[in-house]
């Protein structure tokens, strides 16, 4: 369901103008984990990936939950969970900008469940 809601309009700015629908998870981590979060708890974690970006993922149960990692594996790039930093959900919600793109996902979401 998520490949099917994740857009251009939902993934990171910087990622925006390169998103394709083939890469569906680029630049959504954030707003997807923060959604993993809120409907089944845990924890919110992020690392630093090569290229000095960060990557936002979930621990549930003791068990890292990555529902974004195909952006990374499709161009064989190497992800270590380990260090990474435990983050507040209401830092991730925060920013003006991941807040839009999170609730433009609980809407794409919303419809299309509505549509199945």
């Amino acid at each position: 369901m998520l490949r099917k809601t994740w857009t251009a309009e939902t993934a990171y700015p910087s990622c925006q103008a390169e998103w394709v629908s083939t890469d569906p998870s680029y630049g959504q981590c954030a707003i997807t984990a923060m959604l993993v979060y809120d409907m089944f708890g845990g924890s919110i974690h992020r690392i630093r990936v090569n290229g000095g970006g960060t990557h936002y993922f979930n621990k549930i149960d003791g068990c890292y939950v990555d529902l974004t990692r195909e952006q990374f594996d499709l161009y064989d790039i190497p992800i270590a969970y380990e260090p990474n930093e435990q983050m507040k959900r209401e830092y991730c919600g925060k920013n003006p900008d991941t807040k839009k793109r999170y609730h433009q996902l609980q809407k794409n979401i919303i419809r299309y469940l509505k549509n199945e």
